[in-house]
């Protein structure tokens, strides 16, 4: 999750690596509505889900974290080219006396935001020559994307796709940034532009994405290729 030169650390890690071991006790809930499982359309759905996750009654951290994730899907042109828009969202609240962790704050992974690599978009700390990624208290991504036969024999499995993301990780409130040199707190929405092969075998649908960040800042660290395992939504 972070990134490190020589082993070293940069100057907000290192001080939560100070903080020693953090005993962390906490309960939460997930809610899910799957439209695909009561819905009558059967070329159609929309799945939602929604959690929370309270951390304090016993331990060392304390905080509300929760996230959000609406997803939505059609099947056009005779039911050949599949449309779906996925919008998800998270906070974090803490509520401890003392400072929050990269490990407590939401990292993004190339399943919510393509065309970076894990942790490759947010705040990061550049202090003592390293590069770290720190995670931020808020995020927002939306994704779109269609998928589409590419002509070629059923049989082969093979389908193409093309997608857009957009998206931003940030927000260091409750963060010790004392001595770091600290950049993309804020930040701006990244934009991605890619396409994709999807690829039906037998040990399960693949998705090969080839991805282009046309928005981004200078110290992201982009993936412009990654594979993955492919889900319905």
């Amino acid at each position: 999750m972070l990134a490190r030169t020589n082993g070293a650390s940069g100057a907000v890690i290192s001080s939560e690596i100070a903080q020693g071991n953090q005993k962390t006790t906490s309960v939460g809930f997930t809610y899910t509505f799957d439209s695909r499982l009561t819905g009558l359309n059967p070329n159609a759905g929309v799945l939602i889900e929604a959690g929370t996750e309270f951390a304090g009654l016993s331990g060392d951290s304390k905080f509300i974290r929760s996230n959000a994730k609406v997803i939505g899907q059609t099947r056009v042109w005779n039911e050949e080219i599949t449309l779906r828009a996925t919008f998800e969202a998270g906070g974090l609240n803490w509520r401890g006396s003392n400072f929050s962790r990269a490990a407590d704050r939401f990292v993004l992974g190339s399943d919510v935001m393509r065309g970076f690599e894990p942790a490759g978009i947010g705040p990061r700390d550049l202090s003592n020559g390293v590069n770290d990624a720190l995670g931020g208290n808020l995020y927002a991504v939306a994704r779109f994307e269609a998928d589409f036969p590419l002509g070629l024999p059923e049989e082969i499995g093979l389908r193409g796709g093309l997608f857009f993301d957009v998206g931003n990780v940030w927000g260091l409130n409750d963060v010790n940034t004392a001595g770091g040199n600290i950049v993309g707190a804020n930040g701006s929405a990244r934009q991605v532009l890619g396409i994709s092969l999807l690829w039906t075998t037998a040990i399960g649908p693949l998705r090969f994405n080839f991805s282009k960040a046309i928005q981004k800042e200078t110290f992201d660290k982009e993936q412009s290729f990654d594979l993955t395992i492919q889900a319905n939504f």
